[in-house]
């Protein structure tokens, strides 16, 4: 049976996910799991723990979690749980095959090196306008379709809301996996825990995560701590906006009264010259001198009379 707590801490939940499948002992559900997505037969399987989760802080706070495996001694696989659409999905997994191959080369080490790269993104929404809720993408040729030009990186996504729309039935491996994790249909859940020994074994354990006080209470801190950053965020932007505009207003005013002062010399300078002139008239000096003295001409100097 399932677990009836109505908990959000679902197997698709980024804590409870890697706490599941990256548990020592747990290494054959891992297994099962990835060979049904990449397709490829797993002898050895290594679970790489960057972060351990009953260290974890409040201040690493909510760092996506994403699992990787190195698999076979020749490939790292990065597993990604997106519960919620931030429309960069595609960026996001180009980003980590890129990061998790920069990282994997040693200093003078040569390219043959670098190990293939899968990325799977399990993903709580639909992201792609395909049928198939698992799509395997692979870089081709563009005239030659058939052709795949780079063969050492593979993406796949897997659109949980499709999956729950058209399986009725968890009859593959991958399915009943996708069932479990997902989450959502106690019907489905308990046909894979039926036909499944060890999504059976995987129920086990997360019931015994979901009661557990401490991943609650790491979830909750996650979870406050997206919400103090989303109000920082939104806060850090009122407060800039309004610190813009009294920038602005006191760039305004320092450029008023730049603007001031050059007009300011200007017309100083021109009331000097107006007085040198009218001087120099009283005293019967050539206008042309005048002109050449002051700078002003004919026009301005019939004013100066008048």
């Amino acid at each position: 049976m399932t677990n009836k707590n109505k908990t959000e801490l679902k197997p698709k939940n980024d804590i409870i996910f890697k706490n599941l499948f990256s548990k020592v002992g747990n290494e054959d559900m891992l297994k099962e799991l990835l060979e049904k997505i990449i397709k490829i037969k797993i002898k050895e399987i290594e679970v790489q723990k960057e972060v351990e989760l009953s260290k974890m802080k409040k201040e690493e706070k909510y760092g996506k979690l994403d699992l990787r495996v190195i698999i076979n001694k020749n490939a790292i696989v990065i597993i990604e749980m997106q519960l919620k659409d931030t429309y960069n999905m595609e960026k996001r997994a180009m980003y980590y095959a890129g990061k998790v191959i920069g990282n994997s080369l040693k200093i003078k080490e040569t390219y043959d090196k670098i190990k293939d790269i899968y990325v799977i993104s399990i993903l709580n929404y639909e992201m792609t306008r395909l049928k198939k809720y698992c799509t395997d993408t692979v870089t081709v040729e563009n005239e030659y379709r058939n052709y795949e030009m780079i063969k050492g990186i593979k993406y796949f996504f897997i659109e949980l809301p499709k999956f729950r729309k058209q399986i009725q039935e968890p009859e593959t491996k991958l399915e009943q996996w996708l069932a479990f994790i997902d989450y959502e249909n106690e019907e489905l859940i308990n046909m894979a825990i039926e036909k499944n020994e060890l999504v059976k074994k995987a129920q086990r354990d997360y019931e015994y995560l979901t009661g557990d006080a401490a991943t609650r209470r790491l979830q909750e801190l996650r979870e406050k701590a997206i919400l103090d950053e989303n109000s920082a965020y939104a806060t850090g932007i009122k407060r800039g906006k309004k610190e813009g505009e009294r920038i602005g207003e006191a760039r305004g005013e320092a450029r008023g009264e730049k603007r001031g002062i050059k007009i300011g010399e200007a017309r100083g300078k021109r009331e000097g010259k107006i007085e040198i002139a009218m001087a120099m008239l009283k005293n019967n000096v050539n206008r042309d001198i005048i002109e050449k003295c002051t700078g002003l001409n004919d026009e301005e100097l019939d004013k100066i009379c008048t």
